[in-house]
């Protein structure tokens, strides 16, 4: 059987010959150190993609995916072309967006906020970026061809925004002041947020329009968990989020309905499940199974039948542990999530520094071992 075979029997809630496995996505990169690291495990020189250039995850390399069996390839959206980031007299780097970052010894951190004031008349008036610059799909449907006619592999779009009107609230205006806007500023709140919901409609139907024929799914990534619970209420997700992630997914699935929608989101977010589903979506990962109200054989149970859950390993504890931890993990979620189809095996989360590199490659041993049809072990 092949990747791209096995990939839409799991996406059809059937059992193929083993659980399809997962790397390289929104949510599933190595951290610098952990890539190298496993770059020597495996005996590889060279580099690979450099497709995020000042992150702690720059890379992308295929080579490592076929050593490990994964099942996917991952289309990336272009930088754009007519815009040029600068950088003021305090080393703040800007975005498109206007948003300004600092990096420093560990991270690339949010440092100004332009819209920090909640000033309605600026709305208009902002220098928002465009969704139609040309440089954001230069090149992709040919890169896009290339998996699909030259690779057995499932074929997938990343996100196009690190985030959606959430996560852009929060950059924009500063996370806590975003917060404080959704209770005391209503009215600039709602204005921004269709705001960002119309760029990112165009965005993503542009980044879309060369891949589209190639794609099993397209990820989109709102993070609505915390650890221990929601980052808001869900009445209050109803109020501002449920329509305009509504109308992002409907816009896609109606331009290009042979594509679904997976969603990234991490934290305690397993109340918001059945709204999400109400928006359009059909693959949810990150199904981060130490936070709170999020036990994998409860969500199997609950959902799985709707959805196809994506990921769930542990990366907080087990990939840091030995080698017997790793397999037990992959042991666990397997067997609470695999049965009857409608899962793809990956970590929760792009796997951290402090993540042994051999663990990756145990990780994805074993998720091939114990993933084979029937599912022998049990959650």
């Amino acid at each position: 059987m092949t990747s791209r075979e096995r990939v839409r029997l799991a996406l059809a809630h059937k059992e193929a010959d083993r659980v399809p496995m997962d790397l390289w996505g929104c949510a599933s990169r190595l951290h610098n150190k952990v890539y190298f690291g496993v770059l020597n495990e495996l005996g590889l020189n060279g580099e690979g993609t450099l497709i995020r250039p000042g992150t702690l995850t720059e890379y992308e390399d295929y080579r490592i995916s076929d050593e490990l069996n994964i099942d996917f390839r991952h289309v990336n959206i272009g930088k754009p072309k007519n815009f040029k980031s600068h950088t003021d007299t305090n080393g703040n780097v800007f975005d498109e967006w206007g948003i300004g970052h600092l990096k420093n010894d560990k991270y690339n951190a949010i440092s100004v906020h332009p819209l920090a004031e909640a000033d309605l008349s600026k709305l208009d008036s902002y220098p928002w970026p465009d969704p139609d610059d040309p440089g954001r799909t230069e090149g992709i449907g040919e890169i896009a061809r290339n998996y699909f006619e030259n690779t057995s592999c499932a074929v997938t779009a990343t996100t196009a925004t690190s985030g959606m009107m959430f996560e852009f609230g929060q950059y924009l205006c500063g996370a806590e002041q975003f917060l404080i806007n959704l209770y005391e500023e209503e009215l600039f709140t709602e204005k921004l947020i269709d705001k960002l919901t119309g760029i990112m409609i165009r965005i993503y139907l542009n980044y879309l329009r060369p891949i589209a024929p190639y794609l099993e799914w397209v990820e989109f990534a709102s993070d609505l968990g915390t650890q221990k619970g929601p980052f808001m209420s869900l009445e209050m997700f109803r109020q501002y989020f449920k329509k305009p992630m509504s109308e992002i997914f409907a816009a896609v699935k109606k331009e290009y309905p042979g594509i679904k929608i997976m969603l990234h989101s991490c934290g305690a977010m397993s109340s918001f499940i059945p709204d999400l589903i109400d928006c359009g979506m059909d693959i949810l990962n990150s199904l981060q199974p130490l936070a709170h109200d999020m036990d994998s054989a409860r969500l199997k149970r609950e959902f799985g039948d709707t959805i196809v859950l994506h990921s769930g390993v542990d990366i907080q504890k087990a990939m840091q542990g030995t080698k017997e931890d790793v397999e037990q993990e992959a042991k666990r979620v397997i067997g609470a999530m695999a049965k009857g189809g409608g899962y793809i095996f990956a970590p929760a989360n792009h796997l951290q520094g402090d993540c042994p590199p051999a663990n990756v490659i145990t990780l994805y041993r074993c998720g091939e071992k114990y993933g084979q049809y029937p599912i022998k072990n049990s959650a």
